[in-house]
């Protein structure tokens, strides 16, 4: 059975799971309805990824409406990125049609910025693909 531990916010909480041999790690905030001043997802991945080093798989939760979310989500550290809302938006708005269409949107939106930061593949997506502003740690394009 594969050990997959979700609500990682902190670089500490994502050691403690490598060392006790978790198979992988979801950094979420759980929507960030369980506490008001929980920090972003997107603002605590930076530290979550030097703490894990490659390790273990980081799965990223929380906030993804566009294309240019999932660009900055890898570039930060994520190996896979989560897509929730814009489902469930997709999803009552046309049913699996409306899914795939979100789905499609998404994958668009990446791509095109992909294409604007000049980076050909996923994988090659780094930090350096990110102009990081040290205003609240915010990761911004």
């Amino acid at each position: 059975m594969k050990v997959i531990l979700k609500g990682i916010l902190t670089p500490e909480d994502a050691q403690l799971a490598v060392d006790h041999g978790a198979d992988a790690i979801v950094v979420s905030n759980h929507g960030g309805r369980q506490l008001d001043c929980a920090p972003s997802t997107l603002e605590v991945l930076p530290g979550i990824a030097a703490a894990v080093g490659g390790k273990i798989p980081i799965i990223f939760d929380g906030g993804v409406t566009r294309g240019s979310d999932i660009f900055k989500a890898l570039g930060l550290g994520a190996d896979f990125v989560l897509v929730g809302r814009p489902a469930v938006w997709g999803l009552s708005y046309d049913g699996q049609h409306g899914v795939k269409t979100v789905i499609d949107i998404l994958e668009r939106e990446l791509s095109r910025t992909m294409a604007l930061a000049g980076v050909a593949r996923i994988q090659d997506i780094t930090k350096s693909s990110l102009g990081v502003s040290g205003h609240f740690g915010i990761s911004r394009l």
